[in-house]
């Protein structure tokens, strides 16, 4: 079982399933209801536990209610958590369309930037680190420690941000969001940039598939229920990937599927479902 770190921001999704969007009411009715967890880094984590691998979460949280119930779910799910404790946790209010798209309304409240865990311990029996870019204190100094000894780190890119781009440095591989792209001049602007520093560089693209720099790989036809998370958990499942030794294209084609079964069943699936759609495609 191989372990991947995933470094950077947590908090519990309330995701709202509307009966219509956008509304033409002040009150829009709300087929179903339910609490998840969120977070880039978290549910990438969430993605690695489900496909076999051991994940551990390097996040923080509020010393609340909010805060246990996420971490419970976590464990539940088999993630080891590494939470540093602020104030608050963060909460977002999620509306899923009836499409399966989604819009996200975040509560950010502050929380400590400074990394007070041993960067020893938590990489101790890493085969790969991945980064959100959302505690760019700590994910520097581990992305670091990381490169040091020879391992993988993905950076999630999905902000126009100095402190996402500093990350870059860390970084041997960038999986970039088409949001980002679209602010920096189109896919093909953003992966000759990202090129340019030395990493390999991807870009996700949703319905539409994943660009890189040798060509893009089609999005897998599914009928879509969720798209909240998606890109979260192709991110882990490519870090998984690269640490179970396959090859940059095998990883991107293994996340395609993982991440099209998530919109599908609006939860990460298994490693065997995986297993099941990849074969059935075959």
């Amino acid at each position: 079982m191989v372990k991947i770190l995933t470094v950077g921001w947590a908090n519990l999704d309330q995701r709202y399933y509307v009966e219509e969007f956008p509304p033409r009411a002040s009150r829009t009715g709300v087929r179903a209801y339910r609490e998840t967890i969120g977070g880039p880094a978290t549910v990438a984590a969430l993605a690695v536990a489900r496909l076999g691998g051991a994940a551990h979460l390097l996040s923080r949280r509020g010393d609340d209610a909010a805060g246990e119930r996420l971490q419970k779910m976590l464990e539940v799910e088999g993630v080891k958590t590494h939470f540093q404790l602020g104030a608050a946790t963060p909460v977002s209010a999620v509306l899923v369309t009836p499409e399966g798209e989604r819009f996200i309304f975040p509560y950010r409240p502050a929380l400590p930037e400074e990394l007070l865990l041993s960067q020893e311990d938590l990489l101790g029996g890493a085969g790969a680190l991945l980064l959100d870019g959302r505690w760019a204190a700590a994910g520097y100094g581990l992305g670091q420690a990381a490169r040091a000894r020879g391992l993988p780190v993905v950076l999630d890119l999905d902000r126009d941000r100095e402190e996402d781009w500093r990350l870059i440095q860390v970084a041997t591989h960038v999986v970039a969001s088409e949001e980002l792209a679209l602010q920096k001049g189109g896919v093909e602007a953003l992966l000759a940039q990202l090129q340019a520093q030395q990493v390999f560089a991807a870009v996700t693209l949703g319905a539409k598939g994943v660009a890189y720099g040798a060509g893009r790989l089609a999005a897998h036809p599914v009928p879509v229920r969720d798209t909240t998370g998606a890109g979260d958990v192709f991110h882990g499942a490519f870090t998984l990937a690269l640490a179970e030794g396959q090859k940059e294209l095998e990883a991107l084609e293994f996340a395609s599927a993982v991440a099209a079964l998530h919109c599908a069943n609006a939860t990460p699936p298994r490693r065997d479902e995986v297993q099941t759609f990849l074969a059935s495609l075959a």
